[in-house]
C-alpha cells in the first residue's frame, strides 16, 4: 500500500496517524511526497490529508513514549529532504512501539538505524555550518549572511544567532532554497527571498573584509599547506561564501 502526503510535516505524521490506523503490513507499506510519487499500474494507493489534531496525536504520543529528544530527531529527520522521510519514519515508528520505551534508541534495527542516519546528517551540517556562516554589513546597517547548505537548516541556525547577535539587524539567506530568516532584534520572520546578484557593502565592511584577507593569508603556513586534507576537513562546497576564500 502506497500512502502519499503533501510533503510538509505535518502532513506526514496525519499520514502516520492514519496508516497506524489501518494497520497494513509494515514492510509492504510506503508513505511517499505526493508531488514525487510516480504511479505504477499495480500500486494501491491511498491519499492522505493534513489534519493539525492528527498530528498533533502523534506527537504527543511520540514524546510520552520515547521522550523529547526522540522528537527533536524526528523533526532533523525531515529536514534532511530524504523522499523516502515518510517511510523510514513510518517504520521506524512501528518497530520502536514493538520495542517498547528505548525503542529508538535500538540502533541495530535496519529501520531505526535508517531514520537515524537522516537526523545524524542534519545535525552534523548543522553543526558545521555554525561555525562557517558569514555576516557582512550592508549599507543600510543590516548583517546579511548567505549559504547553500546540502539539507534544510535555516530554522536551526535562528537560534543561535537570535541570542549571539539579539541587538543587530540580520538576515540569514538559502541561497539554494530561495528562503531567509529576518530578525528586527525582537522576532524572526520567514520568507522567500531570491538570490540577491550586487551586495552593496558599508565602507566598514570592506576594510574588515581586506584585513581579514589579509589576516589569513598571513597564518598560513605554506610548508604545512595539505589541499587534500583541507577539502577532507571543510569539503569545497562549503566555501562560496566563505570570506577568506572569496575572491572579489
Amino acid at each position: 500500500m502506497v500512502y502519499l502526503y503533501d510533503g510538509s510535516f505535518e502532513g506526514a505524521l496525519s499520514a502516520i496517524f492514519q496508516m497506524f490506523y489501518d494497520k497494513g503490513p509494515v514492510k509492504e507499506n510506503q508513505l511517499k511526497i505526493r508531488e514525487l510519487y510516480q504511479y505504477q499500474i499495480f500500486d494501491e494507493v491511498v491519499e492522505t490529508y493534513t489534519v493539525p489534531d492528527q498530528a498533533s496525536k502523534v506527537v504527543a504520543s511520540v514524546i510520552e513514549t520515547f521522550g523529547e529528544e526522540a522528537f527533536r530527531r524526528i523533526g532533523y529527520a525531515y529536514l534532511s529532504e530524504d523522499p523516502d522521510f515518510g517511510t523510514k519514519l513510518y517504520r521506524c515508528l512501528k518497530r520502536a512501539y514493538k520495542l517498547g520505551g528505548l525503542g529508538m534508541e535500538n540502533y541495530s534495527d535496519e529501520a531505526i538505524m535508517d531514520l537515524y542516519k537522516c537526523y545524524n546528517a542534519v545535525a552534523r551540517e548543522s553543526h558545521i555550518m555554525l561555525g562557517l556562516i558569514r555576516f557582512a554589513e550592508l549599507d543600510k546597517g543590516i548583517f546579511y549572511a548567505r549559504f547553500e547548505p546540502t539539507y534544510d537548516l535555516i530554522g536551526l541556525m535562528v537560534p543561535h544567532f537570535q541570542e549571539r547577535l539579539s541587538d543587530q539587524l540580520w538576515v540569514i539567506h538559502d541561497t539554494k532554497r530561495r528562503k531567509a530568516a529576518f530578525y528586527n532584534k525582537e522576532t524572526v520572520h520567514f520568507s522567500d527571498l531570491d538570490p540577491i546578484e550586487d551586495l552593496y557593502y558599508s565602507s566598514k565592511e570592506e576594510k574588515y573584509q581586506k584585513m581579514w584577507k589579509a589576516y589569513f593569508d598571513h597564518i598560513a603556513i605554506d610548508e604545512r599547506k595539505n589541499p587534500k586534507l583541507h577539502r577532507q576537513m571543510m569539503p569545497k562546497k562549503y566555501w562560496n561564501f566563505l570570506t577568506e576564500k572569496m575572491t572579489k
